[in-house]
């Protein structure tokens, strides 16, 4: 598996590079989606294709699922690519530093490799199921040891609007009281390497698709956290989640999950 993660990453590395290159050299053609929050480029599009192209010569077997569009099953229905050109649109419009590649190959439903790459800071995080979590080249590790009140969040506020008003109303309030704060990159699959890396020590949201997250919670997994939905219960990692999406530090996902189980109560 580590000849196929290295070739991954060179494929993660050239999407982030034309990327970068392109927002620097043209005008980005810009549209909606599903909202004014939910935008593409035509380098999305481009970087998607170019990508696809890539891993369907690295790995022929497998199928995709990818957010453009790209939906192609392969010899083997088990086996699949998950892909995000770019995470992070609104800020690359904006010009913003926080954007990423993220590329999962799942496997049973199961990622096993898992790449996330920021060209900005070139950071290169990646994961192999059983083998551990590293940002160039460097393991990774959670804060395992600490507690919510010690911790520094990170969250999506867009998808508080569609996600049991009262429980998240109740649980963001207590969040901000107890926690070091919150904090928000616009760029989920990122957050989730921060979560990984020590950097941020739980990261939650609504409002995700597989291939916003299905890379991060390999990243996260491998370096000791946990990836749950609000309530401590198991993911479907290429399905949209139905009770909210958490990565944490293990003891902070647990607080965490106690809240939401407290609030939903009420």
């Amino acid at each position: 598996m580590q000849k196929l993660l290295d070739e991954v990453v060179r494929v993660a590395r050239e999407a982030g590079q034309m990327a970068r290159a392109a927002r620097e050299i043209r005008t980005l053609q810009v549209m909606m989606k599903s909202s004014p929050q939910d935008l593409v480029t035509e380098v999305d599009r481009e970087i998607e294709a170019h990508v696809v192209e890539r891993l369907a010569r690295i790995l022929p077997e497998a199928g995709f699922l990818a957010e453009e569009g790209t939906v192609r099953e392969g010899s083997d229905a088990g086996l699949v690519w998950v892909i995000d050109p770019i995470d992070g649109t609104t800020n690359y419009v904006h010009h913003g530093r926080f954007f990423c590649t993220s590329i999962a190959l799942v496997r049973q439903g199961v990622p096993v490799l898992g790449v996330i790459y920021d060209p900005i800071h070139e950071e290169m995080f990646t994961a192999l199921r059983g083998a551990g979590a590293r940002l160039n080249g460097f393991p990774l590790s959670v804060q395992r040891e600490r507690r919510l009140h010690e911790a520094l969040l990170a969250t999506n506020m867009l998808w508080t609007q569609s996600f049991g008003a009262r429980v998240v109303r109740e649980v963001l309030g207590t969040l901000l009281r107890r926690s070091r704060g919150i904090r928000s990159l616009g760029a989920a699959a990122l957050e989730m390497a921060y979560v990984a890396s020590g950097r941020f020590d739980a990261y939650l949201s609504m409002r995700l698709s597989p291939w916003d997250f299905a890379a991060g919670v390999l990243l996260v997994e491998e370096a000791g956290g946990v990836a749950t939905d609000f309530y401590g219960g198991s993911l479907d990692v290429l399905q949209k989640p139905s009770n909210g999406f958490l990565v944490a530090a293990p003891r902070v996902g647990e607080d965490i999950s106690v809240l939401f189980a407290e609030a939903a109560k009420r």
